[in-house]
């Protein structure tokens, strides 16, 4: 017979010990970024007297300690907030309120719907005007009123709730998208009927060659004025987007949420063009296919194997330093970054287990220490080149075929940054034409698009080998 698991007399407080014994921990498992634990050098009390990376030990942190407005909503939101793409287990939800997290992230796509079923098995001990719920829906800009009222009521009886609080037209990349009629008509009827409070807008990235650029999408919408939520990516190193989104939301009180805090893994593998991959042989292939004698094919491989050799050395520099032997480290000093900005109302960030999120909500609050600047900038040096912008456009007129590199570089970024195999490869299976097989060919005319030096047409082979089933 299971344990049955102890809720104190509130009927909001789980409590951990028994749940970890009743096996819930195991279902709950694993970390962000990063399967090993943060190891003990990097994160430090200022208690101890030494110079600390992070201002408390996680273990130290009770609850979220700040709140700020969320624009014209008026909702006091923690600036830590859950996001939903792990989510399986309403124990872990029912653990994150407890620490004082009251914005949850979700969609109908997240663990197939298992995200909202998890949601809802939480809500129950919980006011649940204390709760802020923000789902969001791939809307197309011509889908019609009565499917995007079929959609929304399907996340309604999901989620077990009377209404949801705000409800985000999602991967919106056009200014016109913004106008989608269906999507609005949909809304006003649910707002009438008190199934929907707010409306909303996400921004992923772009998806062919004639997409617009994240900021100038989200700064209509705010100059719209029927969306009252805003999601999109902010980090250390892709937010001058951001900043104009986020001044402009000021301007027009609308809420600012964050995503994709971090920039994801550190690509530190050496690249050895005497003893090549199979990715790069094909790059090789492809290069002498369209003309190029393989001496000089060579050469270009060369320069890229320098460029690579200098980002090992970089960032094995760094993450020596700072005893970094994965990602959490970085992506806890990222976070912290963000929460610099007070006109950022909420850091959305992904979690599935107890530790990480006592690790999340110790950020609340607090400021970077300056040895996390340091780690920050140290990192900006090394990943400058290998990381690219969600949101940017840039290299997409480059492109002959209409590859969408940017969308291509988000589903690299669930695989290697996020730990969501699974996730990715369906999403690029699932890609109109045929990915970025055409690089396979190609004379590579996206060569010095990237303003900050990402090897396009390398990076294109490196994805569609890592996310094709063969």
């Amino acid at each position: 017979m299971k344990k049955r698991i102890r809720v104190d007399r509130d009927r909001s407080r789980i409590n951990r010990r028994d749940f970890v014994k009743s096996g819930g921990a195991a279902l709950a498992g694993g970390v962000v970024l990063g399967r090993a634990p943060i190891p003990e050098s990097t994160v430090r009390s200022e208690s101890s007297g030494a110079s600390s990376l992070f201002p408390v030990q996680p273990s130290q942190a009770g609850r979220i300690q700040s709140y700020r407005t969320l624009g014209r909503t008026g909702f006091r939101v923690s600036d830590i907030s859950l996001g939903g793409s792990f989510l399986r287990e309403p124990n872990v939800v029912r653990y994150a309120c407890d620490k004082g997290i009251n914005y949850i992230d979700t969609s109908e796509y997240y663990e197939n719907g298992g995200a909202d079923r998890a949601i809802r098995g939480a809500l129950q001990y919980f006011e649940r005007d204390k709760i802020f719920i923000a789902t969001n829906a791939d809307i197309r800009p011509r889908e019609e009123k009565e499917a995007v009222l079929t959609r929304a009521r399907r996340s309604l009886e999901r989620l077990g709730t009377d209404y949801i609080d705000a409800y985000l037209m999602g991967s919106v990349s056009t200014v016109d998208w913004l106008n989608a009629p269906g999507y609005h008509a949909a809304m006003d009827q649910l707002k009438a009927e008190g199934r929907v409070r707010f409306t909303g807008v996400t921004y992923h990235g772009s998806e062919a060659t004639d997409q617009t650029g994240m900021a100038d999408v989200l700064c209509a919408a705010v100059e719209d004025g029927r969306f009252d939520v805003l999601l999109f990516v902010y980090n250390f190193l892709n937010h001058s987007e951001g900043d104009r989104i986020i001044a402009a939301a000021k301007a027009n009180n609308v809420g600012t949420t964050a995503m994709k805090t971090a920039p994801g893994k550190l690509r530190a593998e050496p690249f050895d063009p005497d003893n090549l991959s199979e990715v790069f042989q094909q790059y090789l292939t492809a290069m002498m296919r369209t003309g190029s004698s393989r001496a000089a094919a060579l050469r270009e491989l060369r320069t890229y194997s320098d460029a690579q050799n200098e980002f090992v050395a970089r960032t094995q520099v760094f993450a020596e330093r700072y005893g970094i032997e994965n990602e959490e480290a970085l992506q806890l000093a990222s976070i912290q970054w963000v929460l610099q900005n007070p006109d950022m109302h909420t850091a959305c960030i992904s979690a599935w287990n107890f530790d990480f999120i006592d690790k999340i909500v110790a950020l609340s609050g607090t400021r970077l220490t300056a040895p996390a600047e340091e780690l920050l900038q140290e990192a900006g040096s090394a990943l400058e080149n290998q990381y690219c912008r969600h949101g940017c456009v840039e290299c997409m007129d480059s492109c002959p075929f209409g590859v969408p590199v940017s969308k291509i570089m988000r589903f690299a970024y669930y695989f290697e940054g996020q730990g969501q195999e699974r996730h990715a490869m369906s999403k690029y299976a699932a890609l109109d034409g045929s990915g970025a097989e055409p690089c396979k060919d190609c004379a590579g005319l996206c060569t010095g698009a990237c303003r900050y030096g990402l090897n396009i047409q390398a990076n294109m082979l490196h994805v569609h080998d890592l996310l094709t089933l063969t």
